[in-house]
C-alpha cells in the first residue's frame, strides 16, 4: 500500500500542510473522439465544401471560448492565468462568445476547503478543486459538441502550471480536430433568407 507524504496526516485530516499552495492531481485529457468526430462527420455531409477561403493572420488563428464560474480566489487566478495565455498565444484567440466556431472551455471552481471545521480558518483560499469540460462549436451546428471533462485541484501558487496544462489539452483536442476545422474556414456560410413582409 502506498503511504501519503504527510507524517502527521491526523492532525491535518490527511492534508498535507507544506504541500498546500501548491498541491495538484495529475491532469489528464482522455478524448471521446468516437461520438463528436461522428457528429462532426454528419457536419461534413451536410455541409460540403465548395471552395477554399484565405484569410488574414487573426482569421487563421482558432477562437476559444474560456467561460469561467469562479467565485473563489484560486479558481478566479487559475481563470485569468488561462485567458492571458490564450490570448497571448499565437495559434489562438480568446474570444468572450461561441462565434463561428472553436474549442470551448467551460470552468466551475469551489474553494475546497470553506466550511470545513478544524481546517477553513487556516486553509481557506489556499485550493480550488476544477472541473473543466471541452466542446466543439460551431454557427452551424445546433449547439457545443461535448469532447471530454475532467477534475483536478489546484494550489494558489499552481495557477499559471495547471493553465499551462489546459492550454497543452486544446492544443490535443485542436489537432484532433483539426481537418474539421479547416472544413469550415473553407466552407462559404449559406446566404441568409430574406424576411418575408406580410402586407395586410
Amino acid at each position: 500500500m502506498r503511504r501519503g507524504r504527510c507524517r502527521d496526516a491526523k492532525k491535518w485530516g490527511r492534508i498535507c500542510p507544506n504541500r498546500r499552495d501548491s498541491a495538484t492531481l495529475p491532469f489528464t485529457l482522455k478524448t471521446k473522439l468516437a461520438s463528436s468526430i461522428g457528429i462532426l462527420a454528419l457536419f461534413l455531409l451536410i455541409f460540403p465544401a465548395t471552395g477554399g477561403a484565405a484569410g488574414n493572420a487573426t482569421e487563421s488563428k482558432l477562437s476559444i471560448f474560456v467561460d469561467c464560474h469562479c467565485s473563489d480566489p484560486v479558481g478566479g487566478d487559475f481563470c485569468s492565468a488561462l485567458k492571458d495565455k490564450v490570448g497571448d498565444s499565437s495559434a489562438y484567440r480568446l474570444v468572450d462568445h461561441t462565434d463561428e466556431y472553436g474549442i470551448g472551455v467551460h470552468l466551475w471552481c469551489v474553494d475546497m476547503f470553506t466550511g470545513l471545521p478544524g481546517v477553513e480558518s487556516k486553509l481557506t483560499g489556499t485550493m480550488s478543486a476544477v472541473s473543466v469540460a471541452f466542446t466543439i462549436y460551431s454557427d452551424r451546428l445546433p449547439g457545443e459538441v461535448y469532447e471530454d471533462s475532467s477534475v483536478f485541484r489546484v494550489g494558489k501558487d499552481a495557477a499559471d502550471e495547471m493553465s499551462q496544462k489546459i492550454l497543452a489539452a486544446v492544443g490535443q483536442l485542436a489537432t484532433a480536430n483539426k481537418t474539421v476545422f479547416e472544413h469550415i474556414r473553407a466552407t462559404p456560410k449559406p446566404a441568409a433568407t430574406p424576411t418575408q413582409q406580410v402586407i395586410q
